[in-house]
């Protein structure tokens, strides 16, 4: 009976453990969508000059946006926090 008490526990935890990791999983997409969202958002008010500037053209901003290496550095390089 003990058994049965504790396997049935388990999976309760389990599901509930699994139910969690969907949700965090969820929002960290939502969060990653965003991101990619708000970076065209401000690529596509530049003109194009400015773009030439920084050297890319309109044709890039969809993939520059969804790089994720790009992405990363943005949301972690404390260093130009309050600069940009």
């Amino acid at each position: 009976m003990t058994q049965m008490v504790l396997t049935a526990a388990s999976f309760t935890t389990q599901a509930f453990e699994g139910l969690l990791d969907l949700i965090r999983h969820f929002m960290t997409m939502r969060r990653e969508r965003k991101a990619i969202k708000e970076t065209e958002k401000a690529l596509m008010k530049l003109s194009n000059k400015d773009l030439d500037d920084i050297g890319i053209s309109r044709g890039d901003i969809w993939s520059i946006a969804r790089r994720r290496d790009v992405i990363d550095q943005c949301m972690t390089n404390k260093n130009l926090r309050g600069w940009v």
